[in-house]
């Protein structure tokens, strides 16, 4: 308003001085005068307007408001506090760049089959997400350190993750839901567990416990429907391959050994991949700031097709990735032999010679199932899951097996299954029920503690203890354990007898067994920053017979001899930073 006044009144100076005074001056030529000093304020006006346009133009939108103005882009909110944030003043479009960098190292009493110690990066992680026109919403994750070296598998697309999209659309509103029901399709984790589906980020140990990491399923293709209230989730889904199998496909086409043309009798080893149905449900029926109980159940139907373990190993040689709960030492006592029975030569061509191969089918279907318990009160909280595997089948398949010469244990039936309990206590305070969420796409989980006192603000962080108990069984016969290694030794090397060798081995399938302790101290010095300790104890441990190790030695990667009786120590540490 000064800048307006001052160049009245320079105007006004100029009128005055070209005519002496208001009186002495021709009507007409003030009112000439009055025009020509309009326009001239029309200009300035119409100047200033253009130059405060300009000026805006160059500024940071993100600090701007520019109501009334349709030609400027619409003012937007910045955060860099954790990772890089960018949102719309109207919310219907954001996207975030976050990441995570993890360093595992450790070392163990008795290696057995694994690293006396170990250091290593076990995630490098990119990620961005975020959503558009309101109702769409995505998510794009690549981990740059790849985990060839903590499973011993060819993951041809392993670095890939959380890869998906999706919709939430207003039209999908039901009754009793927070918000609307949500469509996602991509590489997602499928619906099944707690620990599971939780993020390695906030989890309480390091790994997670055996029962969990060998028989649930992780992220794979596939296209699920979800909603969630105050208090409740549910998801379910069908899915096929995953990126983090030992194959992306299993057997396609694969031609005669020795060139025969399929007129002749040459047969596919398949081609079809796995196909999954699953779906979770959970319930807090206490749910506040302090106090948390919460309910979940899991299930998953599992249809094999043409894979075999060779591709489908997660499933169909099941529990051959578990580590001992220590990951980076690479301690692998447990798995099944090939439950499908593999692939193998069918047929023969001038005295025996192979000429084709075929997938073994020896499993129909997989079902699994998952029951989950969580609570809080307070700095104390607790958790614990069972989940269990039942393998249906298709005992003249096996005996098709059996007669090529593929080791093919186990009947029409099989059942393997493991549970964990573990309770925590924050030493400074902090509560995990307030860590709890249900609006998370994966499901109910919990996530980053609200920490009181941080580091950056003068105080120490947060502070845990914690204990678990883990036990899983992958041994589903008639004999297992001593009594089983003794009896093949006594076949094999003392009374040789193919017939009474055969019929030990075909009883039933050996994975093994293994219970474990451990205890933990977890830190969360600020935000983003988060250090964890575990110390595990084997309780018991009995090796399996498994594909890798039938009587001879053990192979490079695989796992190894007949163990009974050790109980080795692990140490593990992480120092993780995300954003």
């Amino acid at each position: 308003m000064i800048k307006k006044y001052a160049v009245c009144g320079a105007a006004l100076g100029a009128l005055l001085s070209s005519s002496g005074a208001f009186g002495a001056a021709d009507p007409g030529s003030i009112e000439k005068r009055m025009k020509a000093l309009e326009a001239e304020m029309a200009k300035l006006r119409k100047e200033a307007k253009e130059a405060k346009a300009a000026a805006a133009a160059k500024s940071n939108v993100a600090n701007l408001s520019h109501k009334g103005d349709v030609h400027a882009p619409p003012p937007v909110f910045v955060s860099f506090k954790n990772g890089l944030f960018v949102e719309t003043e109207d919310k219907a479009y954001s996207f975030k760049v976050g990441g995570r960098i993890m360093v595992d190292g450790g070392g163990i009493s008795q290696p057995l089959n694994g690293f006396s110690n170990q250091v290593g990066v076990r995630q490098i992680r990119l990620e961005v997400e975020g959503k558009a026109a309101q109702v769409w919403f995505y998510k794009l994750q690549y981990d740059f350190s790849g985990t060839g070296q903590v499973t011993g598998n060819n993951q041809v697309l392993g670095g890939m993750r959380d890869v998906y999209f999706g919709i939430q659309h207003p039209a999908l509103s039901v009754p009793f839901a927070k918000d609307p029901l949500f469509v996602m399709v991509g590489n997602h984790f499928e619906p099944f567990s707690l620990e599971s589906t939780s993020s390695s980020k906030f989890r309480t140990f390091i790994e997670r416990a055996m029962a969990v990491e060998g028989i649930a399923p992780n992220r794979h293709l596939g296209i699920s429907v979800g909603g969630y209230g105050d208090n409740w989730t549910g998801r379910i889904g069908v899915f096929s391959t995953s990126m983090e199998d030992a194959s992306y496909t299993p057997g396609q086409n694969t031609p005669s050994r020795w060139g025969i043309p399929k007129a002749a009798g040459w047969v596919s080893t398949g081609g079809a991949q796995y196909v999954d149905v699953a779906g979770r449900f959970t319930y807090a029926p206490i749910k506040d700031e302090h106090n948390l109980l919460h309910f979940g159940v899991s299930g998953r139907y599992h249809s094999p097709n043409d894979a075999t373990g060779a591709n489908d190993d997660r499933v169909l040689r099941l529990g051959n990735r578990l580590r001992s709960e220590a990951t980076v030492l690479g301690q692998g006592l447990l798995g099944t032999p090939d439950m499908s029975c593999g692939s193998y030569a069918n047929g023969g061509l001038f005295g025996g010679i192979p000429f084709s191969a075929v997938a073994g089918h020896c499993t129909k279907h997989v079902t699994s199932y998952g029951f989950e318990l969580a609570g809080a009160y307070g700095p104390f909280d607790m958790q614990a899951e069972y989940i269990a595997t039942d393998y249906t089948r298709d005992n003249n398949k096996i005996l098709q097996a059996r007669a090529s010469g593929v080791f093919a244990p186990g009947g029409s039936s099989s059942h393997f299954g493991g549970y964990y309990i573990y309770g925590q206590y924050w030493v400074t305070g902090e509560e995990r029920a307030q860590a709890y969420s249900t609006s998370d796409k994966s499901g109910a989980n919990f996530f980053e503690p609200k920490i009181k006192n941080p580091l950056s603000a003068g105080g120490f962080g947060a502070f845990s203890l914690a204990g678990r108990y883990s036990s899983v069984n992958l041994n589903s016969g008639p004999y297992s354990g001593s009594g089983l290694a003794n009896m093949l030794a006594y076949t094999t090397y003392v009374q040789p007898s193919a017939a009474t060798t055969a019929a030990i081995v075909n009883s039933g399938v050996y994975g093994g067994r293994q219970e474990n302790v451990t205890t933990g101290f977890n830190w969360y010095p600020d935000k983003g920053v988060h250090l964890q300790f575990n110390w595990t104890h084997v309780l018991h441990v009995s090796a399996p017979l498994n594909d890798y190790n039938i009587v001879g030695a053990p192979m490079p990667g695989r796992q190894g001899f007949y163990y009974n009786g050790a109980h080795p120590d692990l140490f593990e540490a992480r120092a993780q930073v995300y954003w």
